[in-house]
């Protein structure tokens, strides 16, 4: 199994999946990597940690729903349709909520460090 195949198999079709992925590697980057620049690892992991609680929390609230469409002359024979609805529940808000404050705080670290230097 080869890389390519790795990223193949990931279906980021939607915005917080992908909030998710960048979330996770960047925070796991940051654990490893000392990074150099505007910010430092400490920043980059409350941004990144509050970017993916975010993500986790958008995929908790967005539910598949499903339902079978009975045949019909016009539109054909019987079908399986699904969408996804936003049904927002407790875990799912609190991740949001813990999110936002993260990136928050890491906005308020990175301006008081641009005031500190």
């Amino acid at each position: 199994m080869s890389p390519s195949d790795t990223f193949k198999n990931l279906k980021l079709d939607t915005w917080y999946k992908v909030f998710v992925y960048l979330g996770g590697v960047a925070f796991l980057v940051s654990l490893f990597v000392e990074i150099k620049g505007g910010m430092t690892n400490g920043q980059l992991q409350l941004l990144s940690l509050g970017v993916f609680l975010i993500g986790i929390g958008e995929w908790k609230n967005h539910k598949t729903v499903s339902w079978i469409k009975p045949p019909n002359v016009y539109t054909g024979g019987t079908a399986l349709m699904e969408t996804n609805e936003r049904k927002p529940d407790l875990f799912g808000l609190a991740c949001d909520l813990l999110g936002f404050l993260l990136i928050i705080l890491s906005a308020i670290c990175m301006i008081v460090g641009i005031f500190r230097n």
